[in-house]
């Protein structure tokens, strides 16, 4: 049998047609789709520029009245700080309340500092007039900072909204030794000239004892838990210390 070479004219137009889809493929899988690909990602990339270019924008126009609010609330919180005390280390609360305790000449026997917390504590279930003050004096404080940046976000078309806490608690627990009257002059002069310190609960009861020449003593101890009020942005929570 004798095999024919000649290619037919269907043979050529076959092969031809071949020869085109086979460039036709190559072009599409190594020029076309990874042109469109490319085209694809640079197209995310400009949208991702355009909005950061949009976020610079809009934070260089809101510079001057972030300026404006930074000025304003740095003045409302001087304001709204009077009677409170910066933040103080536990060390300058120990010298606090135990500088009170000594200058009614009472001896503090215990003493513990808790960490300090942002905020004030909720105010007694029941009390009197006296006693509610100090804890709403700290509140009004807070409350009156609250009202003002609300009342600033309406200023302006729009304001960066940043809600922090400025007042903040220390509590100190603490006993000491000492006649009554002493104590209650104590427990009085933080209530009248002390607005940053706060009584939050005092028991008093009262010991007796012999000392060395036979002589019955008797001996008042007083455990009582004090707030001590600090103004300012609390960066770091402060540890507990116990004496």
């Amino acid at each position: 049998m004798k095999l024919e070479t000649e290619l037919k004219p269907g043979d050529i137009v076959l092969l031809k047609v071949l020869a085109c889809i086979l460039i036709l493929f190559f072009t599409l899988r190594f020029l076309v789709f990874p042109g469109l690909e490319k085209n694809q990602d640079l197209q995310n990339e400009k949208e991702q520029v355009e909005q950061t270019k949009q976020e610079m924008q809009d934070t260089i126009k809101q510079k001057s009245i972030v300026e404006k609010k930074i000025v304003k609330q740095k003045a409302e919180l001087v304001n709204a700080s009077q009677g409170f005390y910066n933040l103080l280390e536990n060390q300058q609360v120990d010298e606090l309340v135990t500088g009170i305790a000594l200058k009614h000449n009472l001896k503090p026997v215990y003493l513990k500092i808790e960490g300090t917390e942002a905020g004030v504590p909720a105010a007694y279930q029941t009390v009197t007039q006296t006693d509610e003050s100090g804890a709403q004096t700290a509140k009004s404080a807070q409350e009156e900072l609250d009202e003002n940046n609300q009342e600033s976000s309406s200023d302006t078309d729009y304001e960066p909204e940043v809600v922090l806490q400025y007042v903040n608690t220390t509590t100190v627990s603490m006993t000491l030794q000492g006649n009554e009257s002493q104590i209650r002059e104590m427990l009085d002069d933080i209530a009248k000239n002390y607005p940053g310190v706060q009584v939050r609960s005092f028991d008093m009861n009262e010991n007796t004892y012999v000392d060395s020449s036979l002589q019955q003593i008797s001996q008042n101890n007083c455990e009582c838990v004090l707030a001590v009020y600090t103004c300012g942005q609390l960066g770091t929570t402060a540890s507990g210390e116990e004496n």
